[in-house]
């Protein structure tokens, strides 16, 4: 089953949640992370997992590794406009992993936590039986609504609106497992910087994991619209072509509607204009380039397959 198919699922008894448990469950699962109540209190909750051959290349230095699993959950933070609070950490080990590859993961992690500003309280350690299992690394945060107390989901995005991407796009992932997914620093601060400069003008924010033309359509399907990227427009990183940009994945930029104008530039990150929204029909998400118009709905990275 594909990963966005599973969600899908799992999102159709969203509505049983509030009737289980103690906590208030605000936003329920699909959207970056989960917005519940504890004792009058909001709170964001998400997990997010780094795979050995998924997402990271075998060899990959333990340092980057253990930056990545924490960084991808902070990116969601980032999404809702939040600030992280903490996190718990659970790693699969291979039964052959070396004593000093276990100590890197683990200072790893105690130095992303401290660059991050969230430190890692607590988790658990286990061993494969096999001595080829595949490294495992879990992260669970806490995060807290930002200074406005406004948190922004995928939802909200209304026709006219303008589609916005902070940063560039295309350089995510390279053929060889390199690429910026490595040591890219996720937009905590532009994701609060915009929602101070745009208020209620800001609708919908989604980070970019799966590529542009992924998560624009998660922004469209969960506000029930359209969306036309320009390929002109896109800001593609050197090397990187339209098809890229849209497609690469693991940018881990924002991707944000607003109506008007945004800021040329948030946190000293440039923003840039991409597209525009508009009412559903046809292709859920599509390119032009020149008088041409391509479907690009099914692009991106599927974390599951």
């Amino acid at each position: 089953m594909r990963e966005s198919e599973l969600i899908a699922e799992i999102c159709k008894h969203n509505a049983e949640l509030a009737a289980c448990g103690g906590a208030e469950v605000l936003v329920p699962p699909g959207d970056d992370m989960a917005l519940v109540k504890l004792a009058g209190r909001r709170v964001l909750v998400a997990a997010d997992q780094v795979i050995a051959g998924r997402h990271f290349a075998l060899g990959t230095a333990m340092d980057l590794v253990a930056r990545k699993a924490l960084a991808r959950n902070i990116s969601d933070i980032a999404a809702m406009a939040g600030v992280p609070a903490c996190a718990v950490a659970t790693v699969a080990l291979p039964a052959s992993m070396p004593d000093h590859e276990v100590r890197a993961l683990s200072d790893g992690l105690r130095a992303a936590a401290l660059m991050f500003q969230c430190p890692v309280v607590g988790g658990d350690i286990g061993t494969h039986a096999a001595a080829d299992g595949a490294l495992v690394v879990s992260v669970s945060v806490l995060a807290e609504p930002g200074p406005t107390g406004r948190v922004v989901t995928r939802s909200g995005a209304r026709v006219g609106d303008l589609l916005c991407v902070t940063g560039t796009l295309g350089d995510g992932w390279h053929p060889n497992g390199s690429g910026r997914h490595l040591s890219f620093t996720p937009r905590v601060a532009e994701a609060l910087a915009l929602v101070e400069a745009l208020g209620d003008r800001l609708h919908a924010m989604i980070d970019i994991s799966d590529g542009l033309a992924r998560d624009a359509g998660h922004l469209a399907i969960a506000s029930d619209v359209a969306v036309r990227i320009d390929a002109v427009q896109l800001p593609c990183a050197d090397g990187a072509g339209w098809q890229a940009a849209v497609s690469t994945g693991e940018d881990y930029e924002l991707a944000f509607a607003c109506s008007g104008e945004p800021p040329a530039s948030v946190a000293g990150t440039p923003v840039t204009v991409v597209g525009r929204f508009q009412e559903s029909g046809g292709a859920r998400v599509a390119v032009r380039v020149g008088t041409e118009e391509h479907d690009v709905s099914a692009l991106g990275w599927e974390h599951g397959q």
